[in-house]
């Protein structure tokens, strides 16, 4: 499976990268199936988030009651300390024309909205190694000895 970089509008320029005005990130859309519903989403593999994170908007559109749920504090860079709830779902993240991959795991929900959820370690990347390329803009994830779920 071959993800392309998403191009994505920043306020000002990258001195990194000439002042550019776009940054390409590694977003994946990826199904988050619940008790009662999924829903398609954009998540961002990010290699610095130990968990993976979602929007809590998520929760109630995929059937995940979030009342009772076990909460933690989580770290977040630029965010400081924020308490997420924690529940199963299943996910599934495919390339549409030869590879699907799906497995449970469980993933924090955010206090507050995300721009975009984290697709960190536990729960998304322990299950994965990634190529990821920067010239060519894209990121080759495969599943590793701890996926668990299925190749479909």
């Amino acid at each position: 499976m071959i993800v392309r970089y998403t191009p994505c509008p920043v306020n000002s320029g990258v001195p990194a990268l000439a002042g550019a005005l776009i940054m390409p990130r590694p977003l994946l859309a990826v199904l988050f199936t619940g008790p009662s519903g999924y829903r398609l989403d954009d998540g961002l593999l990010d290699t610095g988030a130990d968990q993976t994170i979602l929007d809590p908007s998520l929760a109630p559109m995929i059937g995940v009651d979030l009342s009772q749920a076990v909460s933690r504090n989580v770290h977040l860079v630029g965010r400081g300390s924020i308490r997420c709830r924690y529940a199963p779902v299943k996910l599934r993240i495919t390339d549409g024309i030869l590879e699907t991959y799906e497995w449970h795991a469980i993933v924090g929900f955010a206090p507050f909205p995300l721009a975009r959820s984290l697709l960190g370690f536990g729960g998304f990347l322990q299950f994965f190694d990634a190529n990821f390329r920067g010239a060519a803009e894209e990121v080759v994830p495969f599943p590793n000895a701890a996926f668990t779920g299925r190749v479909i």
